[in-house]
This record gives structure tokens, C-alpha cells and sequence, in this order.
């Protein structure tokens, strides 16, 4: 998290490089939004915005991300427009789909840029096209690859801001690589079940606002655990992991759900949310008072465990 500085400091202090927003038209704002391509276009200059044409939705560039220029080299940015910004990308935070993605910063001028990122969706899966730049996506790829692992594959952005679920910026720093980063077993995983975390998570924000800056991170490592533990019913999965999560709980460690869970595998018919409620209330004032720690899971763990 960069600690109690704003977008609009970050972006001002990179005046040698062009600025950019990034935005995904896939989820509508109103045309009256402040921040829609259409309230943009006419308060920047007249050509400020560039539609990436990611493969699979070139035939429709007004579905596909745009990158829209907010300063040229040697110019400072909008504050007022910035912060207004990063305020919207905060709200929508925990939202399934989200409008604003990024900020950057590259020395690449926009028609060149566009077409860069239009290329990334390619490379980080064969075959695929994989929208990367959702920040969920994107949050949860910085995560899980090796350290700077991203950061030649982002080039020419020099610098990627986003905001992640949790309503902190973060950002991942670009470079000239002659290698890039492919997703592994793990990470292709992830990004298949993305939007089954994003839903995870709203449910989760709801029940804890307060959520741990890692919380993207501990969704998929309970998700996970739910597959150690022999739940293979998508259904089952859900639930065990939106009810520890909710609940602060690693369930899977107390007898008596291990009990359950060992009843579920057993019986494929059986779902375990309807055991769970016949726990006695013992066990449920347990979990509510006296919560079971999660594993503490460092970067480390994160890159190279899945």
C-alpha cells in the first residue's frame, strides 16, 4: 500500500513519462459519470482516449478496455480529476466487475501503448486471451508470481497502479525483460475461478469491512483448503470457504466438522451446509468467540505453493 500518498502524487512525481488511466467499458457507467469515456472526451483534449484491442473483442471496440491520456511528458495531471478517481476505484472495490482498472505510467506514447497491452492479454496464457488487467486479476498475478515476476511482462508500462480489494493502491514496476512470466498449474487455476473469489469476497466485506489487505490471497488459500480436505462439489466448496472466511474460522481444523467433511466425501449426495446446521451451539459460540488462527502465508507461499 503506498501509505497516505494519493494517486494524483504518484502520477505528478513521473512527469517524464506519458500518464494513463485505464478503464474496462465492459462494466456500463452512466454517460453522466463524471468518469465515463463520454464526460472524459470532453474535458481532455480532443484525442486522449485509445481503445485496446484485446483479441477476442477487436470486433467491437467499444466493448474493449480503453486507455484514456492524462498528461503528456512535462505536464502535471488533473488533481481534482485524479482523486475523483481513486475515490470511484475505492467504491467499487469489492464489486464483481469494475470500471476503472489502472493507472500507468510508460515512456510509450498512447497509439503505441494500446497496442502493447492488447498484446499482453496474449501472452500470459496460450491460446486465451486473459483480461490481466482486471484488478482482481491483476491483484492476484502480482501475488502469486515470482518476485517482479510481472515486470516484463508489463513492459512498456513502467509503473502499474491499482486498487485492490481492500481499497489500498499498489502498484507493480515494469522492466525490459527478455523473459516472460507464463501462469503455471496454480495461477491458471486462480484465474479460472476468478470471478467465484470475487463473489466470495463481496460476501466476505459484507459480514467483515474490515478486511486483512491479504484477504484476495486467503479466499484462494481456503479455497484450496476446501480440496485438501476432499470437498469436490462446487457447492460444498463455496460454502466452506465463505463460511470460514466469514466466520474468521478455519473450520476444517475443529473435530467436529472434520467429522462432516469426512461424512460429505463419503456421501456425494450430502451437502455440507445443511450439516453444519445441526452443530450444537457449543461448537458455533466456539467459532464465534474463540476464532482458530488461519495459516499466516507469506509472499513466499504465495508465489511458489499453489
Amino acid at each position: 500500500m503506498m501509505e497516505n500518498i494519493s494517486i494524483a502524487e504518484w502520477l505528478n512525481e513521473n512527469t517524464d513519462e506519458y500518464r494513463y488511466l485505464l478503464v474496462d467499458p465492459l462494466k456500463k457507467v452512466a454517460a453522466a459519470n463524471p468518469l465515463s469515456l463520454y464526460k472524459l472526451q470532453k474535458i481532455l483534449e480532443e484525442n486522449a482516449i485509445f481503445p485496446v484491442l484485446r483479441g477476442d473483442l477487436a470486433y467491437s471496440p467499444k466493448h474493449c478496455p480503453h486507455l484514456v491520456l492524462l498528461a503528456r511528458p512535462g505536464e502535471s495531471c488533473d488533481v481534482s480529476l485524479l482523486n475523483r478517481t481513486e475515490t470511484y476505484a475505492r467504491s467499487e472495490s469489492l464489486q464483481g466487475k469494475r470500471y476503472l482498472c489502472a493507472w500507468l505510467t510508460s515512456a510509450q506514447g498512447p497509439e503505441s501503448l494500446a497496442i502493447s497491452l492488447a498484446e499482453q492479454c496474449n501472452t500470459l496464457r496460450a491460446q486465451e486471451v486473459l483480461a490481466f488487467f482486471e484488478p482482481l486479476r491483476f491483484e492476484l498475478l502480482q501475488a502469486m508470481s515470482p518476485e517482479d515476476g510481472l515486470a516484463g511482462n508489463i513492459w512498456p508500462v513502467s509503473h502499474w497502479w491499482y486498487m485492490t480489494v481492500t481499497g489500498e493502491l499498489r502498484c507493480q514496476r515494469g522492466k525490459v525483460s527478455t523473459e516472460q512470466w507464463r501462469l503455471n498449474w496454480g495461477t491458471e487455476r486462480t484465474q479460472n475461478n476468478v470471478h467465484t473469489f470475487s463473489q466470495i469476497l463481496k460476501y466476505w466485506g459484507k459480514v467483515n469491512p474490515a478486511l486483512p489487505s491479504d484477504a484476495a490471497m486467503k479466499t484462494v488459500m481456503m479455497w484450496e483448503q476446501a480440496a485438501v480436505q476432499g470437498l469436490s462439489d462446487a457447492n460444498d466448496t463455496y460454502f466452506f470457504t465463505t463460511y470460514s472466511l466469514g466466520k474468521g474460522v478455519d473450520i476444517a481444523q475443529h473435530p467436529a466438522v472434520k467429522n462432516l467433511i469426512q461424512q460429505v466425501v463419503a456421501d456425494p449426495s450430502v451437502r455440507l451446509s445443511q450439516l453444519i446446521q445441526g452443530l450444537p451451539d457449543a461448537v458455533i459460540r466456539e467459532f464465534e468467540n474463540k476464532a482458530l488462527t488461519h495459516p499466516d502465508y507469506d509472499k513466499g507461499t504465495y508465489r511458489h505453493g499453489i
